[in-house]
């Protein structure tokens, strides 16, 4: 769970246990997604069924205080697609669908951005049967809106000519819909929204200023607002940060070394034999939290969380001026086994993991 790097800095912090009495290391968890799909939800065709947004609708620009024609060089006709590309390739590195596609016709030809964009029972069908998918993620609406205001720079010049300062703001908003196999109304409807920045000096090239500029920052946002929406369907990873306490007994560095080579199995058992020593409140209490880390290590929940919960037990008995830091370590912990319990649950539903009888 922890690269080289990782692994050395956790050999550092042992060396100096004589100034800490804990190290931390960082753990790969993973997470449900945010929606739970089918698991006959394998082959999912990602449609574009957004109307093209009108020229000039949510574009303010000036140029030394002076008003530019909202629609200037600008084309926002195809931002939707860097959107599906994305779509597309988060769902298919997930490894979480059989077959990703996209289908590359756009599905609305009116320009009424205010009608109703579910799909009809019957188009869902035609997909369904003749392309053989059971899942559509659909792109409802695609809009931007942009603020940029461009002043020459008064102080100097630079040996290939005239500069301007560009400060530019680009807003984003997609709505997306998923349908499975025999719903004829999506499961979820979501929207997503998303702002980027771009301040800099640029030389003065009405190209560059007016087209370029802006048309990259709505392709970067149209990527940034696809990512997002993929991924409230499949598991993601987070990095989650754990704590171990050390003492200075040779037992307990062996224990906590065992820890930063992952060895738990070797770990575990010295400390469990020092927590059977020991007759302090507090020290039973810091022994059984890193029993609790060993068992979470080995995917031993139910385990972890019962050593948690002793832990806590034990230090209700100590000293409450002196172990505060260690009472609310505890009670955070306990919150997040919780919390992987019952979200490894739910990750059994997503994935298809059937239960042992």
């Amino acid at each position: 769970m922890k690269n080289n790097a990782e692994k050395i800095l956790l050999l550092l912090l042992l060396l100096c246990t004589s100034c800490s009495s804990i190290y931390r290391f960082s753990v790969d968890i993973q997470e449900p997604a945010p929606v739970t799909l089918p698991v006959s939800a394998q082959n999912v065709l990602i449609l574009n069924n957004a109307v093209v947004q009108p020229k000039g609708y949510g574009i303010e620009r000036t140029f030394d205080g002076q008003s530019i024609p909202s629609d200037y060089l600008l084309s926002l006709d195809s931002l939707i697609w860097p959107a599906t590309d994305e779509i597309a390739a988060v769902l298919n590195e997930s490894n979480f669908f059989n077959t990703v596609a996209i289908y590359q016709k756009p599905l609305r030809t009116d320009s009424d951005r205010f009608s109703q964009p579910y799909l009809s029972p019957e188009l869902q069908s035609d997909f369904y049967d003749s392309e053989n998918f059971d899942a559509l993620f659909v792109i409802n609406q695609l809009l931007f809106s942009l603020k940029e205001d461009i002043n020459k720079n008064k102080v100097g010049i630079l040996s290939d000519g005239l500069t301007a300062f560009v400060d530019l703001r680009a807003d984003g908003v997609i709505s997306c819909s998923m349908y499975t196999y025999g719903d004829e109304k999506p499961i979820t409807t979501f929207n997503i929204s998303d702002s980027l920045f771009f301040k800099s000096m640029v030389n003065i090239d009405p190209i560059v200023l007016l087209k370029e500029i802006p048309e990259y920052v709505f392709r970067e946002l149209s990527i940034e607002l696809g990512n997002q929406a993929a991924k409230r369907f499949i598991p993601t990873w987070k990095t989650s940060d754990r704590t171990l306490f050390t003492g200075s007994n040779s037992r307990m560095q062996e224990a906590a070394g065992y820890a930063a080579n992952h060895q738990w199995t070797k770990a575990e058992p010295i400390w469990a034999n020092e927590f059977e020593k020991k007759t302090k409140p507090a020290d039973k209490a810091k022994i059984a939290f890193n029993l609790a880390v060993a068992n979470e290590m080995q995917d031993k929940f139910e385990s972890a969380l019962e050593w948690a919960q002793k832990a806590k037990e034990y230090l209700k008995n100590a000293n409450p001026n002196n172990d505060s830091k260690e009472t609310e370590l505890t009670d955070e912990y306990i919150s997040e086994l919780e919390r992987r319990i019952q979200n490894n649950q739910l990750l059994d539903l997503q994935w298809g993991k059937e239960e042992n009888p």
